[in-house]
């Protein structure tokens, strides 16, 4: 994915992030941004599924004053928000199929309008979109277009779960370890050696998130200079990875 990331640089192609929740897909596309010749200018993210379906089109186009009721004053959407820029769409599979034709025609004509407005205003802007679910599936089911689809995944990043990638695991922990001390201002010094075999051998459906969550709950509970594999318990440790358990 890094290697990828270095070839992308110098690419204003759309990408299209994929994989679980939790495997670091903001992560990626604020690489992808900050290696780009975009760099300099702004980073939009919009967490689409967060967004209220009454007001998902005036949040991403903005409006013009007295579009709408309650529309007191003009409003700049998030794409103008990235012009000369980046805007992540995480979560993109969760947008209504109104919006997705609007989205369509940005990607197509590198523009939009804003609601109430008559005149088209150009952007330029580069788009990272992502999702954990399966467009394909979705689009056989009919929630999702495909043409927006290929509009989308001109690029495509498939990250892999935490579970395929445990050389990264003790990497990681050891960073989240060093931001947490750093943050608290904790005397501990770091995982003790069955702390580190306890991570390796868990599998982790929560990918990067859960292990940064545990991790900062260990700072947190660990009353000595070395985190124990004790205090990477958690009250539903469900993640212990049993598959190459002879039963």
């Amino acid at each position: 994915i890094e290697r990828l990331i270095a070839r992308l640089s110098e690419s204003d192609s759309s990408v299209l992030l994929t994989g679980e929740s939790g495997v670091g897909k903001e992560v990626v596309a604020t690489l992808i941004h900050n290696n780009s010749l975009r760099a300099q200018g702004p980073m939009i993210k919009v967490n689409c599924a967060a967004l209220s379906p009454s007001l998902v089109e005036s949040e991403l186009f903005g409006h013009e004053k007295g579009a709408f009721t309650g529309a007191m004053q003009q409003r700049i959407g998030r794409f103008e928000q990235a012009q000369g820029g980046t805007i992540f769409l995480d979560e993109i599979a969760e947008v209504s199929p109104d919006i997705q034709v609007k989205l369509l025609r940005v990607l197509q004509e590198h523009e939009i309008e804003r609601v109430g407005g008559t005149e088209p205003i150009s952007l330029d802007v580069r788009v990272i979109a992502a999702t954990q679910v399966v467009l394909d599936e979705s689009i056989k089911k009919g929630g999702f277009r495909s043409d927006l689809y290929w509009r989308l995944n001109v690029i495509h990043v498939e990250i892999p779960p935490l579970r395929q990638r445990k050389e990264d695991i003790i990497y990681l922990a050891r960073l989240f370890v060093n931001e947490q001390v750093t943050k608290t201002g904790s005397t501990i010094k770091g995982l003790s050696k069955e702390a580190e075999f306890q991570l390796q051998s868990m599998s982790f459906p929560g990918n990067v998130r859960e292990l940064k969550n545990i991790i900062e709950r260990a700072v947190a509970l660990c009353d000595s200079t070395w985190i124990s594999a004790i205090d990477l318990q958690t009250q539903n440790n469900n993640s212990v990875d049993t598959s190459n358990t002879t039963l």
